[in-house]
């Protein structure tokens, strides 16, 4: 076929506003399945690019394979192509045509995905087996059913809290993206099957306390597992006020309702896909999130989102990097290195994101936390069942790559009060790394503790508390390997 001329064709109905500015965009009633797309079409320029993946037309495109909605002209330009378009559904419906395109022919949500009553079902069989690796907590409710949002506790004595490296796991802040839910879920069952038989996973229990929150956006995610609507992404917010909800595309988006540069971040418009609300935090899955962050210090996090296959970490800011941006990249690239692409060829990409209002820049901005985004999977928010243990298992070795960096190298400071010998709250401050754009890190209340993790070296150190005499440490040396442990007791003030 003639390449220059089917590009002319086909850009000219796929791309918006080819027409006249006054023309309405068409009306696409039909959905149809294109299998076995050749390679070069879904590269660069190709007419079924992978860069074109934005769900307006293309609902989804799996390895070769695509799920299109179309008008009877632009049916008709595909067949004429060459591409073997088959029919499923005609429809005036769009959410009729969305279901059927992602939810399969009975328009039901394949089984290999959980809801949350089955998610937390599960983890209470778990827990009730084994109480001494699991126990269960409350963050927060939802915003617009009342309903609980639930973290999970995992380490071999998981009924208290430990002076131990913390890591935290989230799925689901976007509805659809149901992946991280069930990578989540994947991680809680290897680690309570694995301890004791697993030298890995026992490891990490014995030494690490791991904090997962499957699902953070129950609401939403609840619209999408239950069969109402697959492209569900907000939160189930009333944001209209009518009394009516499940009506899309209402809600607010849970992962640009974070305070740090807020209003940078996502849109104002209320009916768009990432509507930030009115305030940030106004949303009380953000507020959940924020009070987990408050109880413990966490040293690395990966909230689940889909789709792209890449890690987005902190941060590009006009020019600058994050200050932390050296040890950042090097967690971020092995972790990348450890995750295969769904066509197995090499692994995920790795890009630094914007400093605004989502959960990855937040956490680190304002706690400290090396925290990224990972974008499970490509084209679609919701894959084929047979593709889901892929994706999962390749994330779970992510997982592993990120638990060992939880060992170091890195400083460890602990502070006092020199009298009592309380612990104390008290800033650790690296201030020839450190600089304005980011919150000065401070240690835990509980056990006066602060982590950070650093590559070798000396360190220019202080540690404040108002009230008490700071302490300058002009070189800390920190080790190669492990935590380079520092004990700091600060004199009160007369």
């Amino acid at each position: 076929m003639s390449r220059p001329i089917f590009l002319l064709i086909f850009i000219g109905f796929a791309v918006p506003g080819f027409r006249a500015e006054s023309a309405s965009p068409p009306i696409r009633n039909l959905l149809l399945e294109i299998r076995g797309i050749p390679l070069a079409e879904l590269a660069g320029e190709g007419a079924l690019a992978y860069n074109d993946y934005n769900r307006s037309r293309i609902v989804s495109l799996v390895r070769n394979n695509a799920m299109i909605l179309a008008t009877q002209d632009e049916l008709a330009v595909l067949m004429e192509q060459g591409f073997k378009s088959t029919i499923l559904m005609q429809s005036a419906d769009p959410l009729q045509l969305y279901r059927r395109a992602l939810y399969g022919p009975d328009l039901k949500l394949d089984p290999v995905y959980h809801t949350y009553t089955q998610i937390t079902a599960r983890a209470a069989e778990l827990m009730k087996d084994h109480p001494e690796l699991m126990t269960r907590f409350q963050i927060g409710e939802t915003t617009q059913f009342n309903q609980p949002i639930f973290a999970y506790r995992i380490s071999n004595d998981a009924q208290r809290v430990i002076d131990r490296p913390a890591l935290l796991f989230d799925g689901c802040h976007h509805a659809d993206e149901v992946m991280g839910a069930e990578i989540v879920l994947a991680l809680m069952e290897k680690l309570i099957a694995g301890y004791g038989t697993d030298a890995e996973v026992t490891h990490w229990l014995d030494t690490l306390e791991i904090y997962l929150v499957p699902v953070v956006n129950v609401d939403g995610h609840n619209i999408v597992t239950s069969g109402h609507d697959p492209r569900w992404r907000k939160n189930a917010r009333d944001v209209n006020v009518d009394g009516v909800t499940g009506v899309y595309p209402e809600g607010v988006d849970v992962n640009r309702g974070y305070d740090f540069n807020w209003a940078m971040g996502g849109s104002n418009n209320p009916v768009g896909p990432s509507y930030r609300g009115v305030h940030p935090f106004s949303e009380a899955e953000n507020r959940a999130m924020r009070f987990l962050a408050d109880q413990r210090q966490f040293l690395l996090s990966i909230s689940y989102h889909s789709q792209g296959e890449v890690i987005y970490y902190p941060w590009v800011w006009g020019k600058m990097s994050a200050p932390d941006d050296k040890v950042i990249k090097r967690i971020v690239t092995d972790v990348a290195s450890h995750i295969t692409r769904m066509d197995g060829e090499g692994s995920y990409a790795i890009a630094p994101g914007g400093p605004s209002s989502q959960s990855y820049p937040w956490f680190y901005g304002r706690r400290g936390v090396i925290d990224m985004i990972i974008e499970t999977g490509k084209g679609s928010h919701l894959f084929p069942p047979g593709e889901v243990p892929g994706i999962i298992a390749e994330n779970l070795n992510g997982i592993a790559a990120l638990l060992s960096h939880a060992t170091g190298p890195g400083l460890s400071v602990r502070v006092t009060d020199a009298n009592t010998e309380k612990p104390l709250s008290a800033e650790v401050w690296l201030p020839r790394i450190d600089n304005e754009t980011v919150d000065r890190r401070s240690s835990d209340a509980q056990f006066g503790r602060a982590r950070r993790l650093l590559d070798a070296g000396k360190y220019y150190l202080v540690v404040f508390r108002k009230g008490y005499g700071t302490v300058v440490m002009p070189e800390v040396e920190v080790n190669s390997v492990g935590w380079t442990e520092l004990s700091i007791r600060l004199t009160p003030e007369s």
